[in-house]
């Protein structure tokens, strides 16, 4: 009877320290927010337009695939294998973000009338479009790294024509992991790919202009 007791007694107190390792756990643990964020800075002449080209351009929320469709910060082990942190999110779903990161960025350095995410009462001539293929980080064994894939288009707003492609597949190395410097890498290649996807539009629209001179 006795030998019962103390079985029951163990248990209880098994039973107790268990509830309260959990309760200490759940309460410990708290998730970590992380945001896509750059300033933009022209630098550079090549992006810089003497007078803004007389067009109004909408930029589209990127697509992505259900993959890389969460808050969740997704972590890739090889081809084959990937998981989800679970205290490790972002703050806002990339999609977003990079698309209003874009339309920051080009409204910014003034080379169109307007470039912005949504027009109400107007109807923009251009927008821009694009996927997110992949935003992620790499953890293999010797090699941790940020990978940023992603397609944007200009194309014209009513006939659908694409007009422009910028494509890049960017993997940049993190000699020191910290998720605050994951997150600062990868707003680093945004903000070089935008500027390189701006080079591409000043080209293009000053050669335009120039054919419709001639004609």
């Amino acid at each position: 009877m006795r030998l019962l007791h103390t079985i029951k007694a163990i248990s209880i107190v098994l039973f107790i320290i268990f509830i309260a390792y959990s309760c200490w756990t759940r309460t410990s643990i708290q998730p970590q927010y992380y945001i896509l964020d750059y300033l933009p800075v022209l630098r550079d002449s090549t992006l810089a337009v003497a007078k803004p080209f007389p067009f109004k351009v909408q930029v589209q929320t990127m697509k992505i695939p259900r993959t890389f469709d969460r808050v969740s910060i997704v972590v890739r082990y090889s081809a084959h294998r990937l998981d989800y942190y679970r205290y490790n999110l972002w703050a806002i779903r990339p999609q977003i973000t990079i698309s209003d990161l874009i339309a920051d960025h080009i409204a910014r350095f003034g080379i169109f009338k307007n470039c912005q995410r949504e027009f109400l009462d107007e109807r923009p001539d251009y927008e821009i479009i694009g996927t997110i293929e992949a935003i992620e980080k790499f953890d293999h064994e010797a090699f941790i790294a940020a990978h940023l894939a992603m397609k944007l288009y200009l194309r014209t707003y009513d006939g659908y024509e694409n007009l422009l492609i910028h494509e890049f597949d960017r993997v940049e190395e993190l000699p020191v992991f910290q998720m605050e410097l994951f997150a600062q890498k990868l707003s680093d290649i945004i903000e070089e790919e935008v500027n390189h996807f701006i080079r591409k539009m000043i080209i293009y629209f000053n050669e335009n202009s120039i054919q419709t001179n001639l004609k």
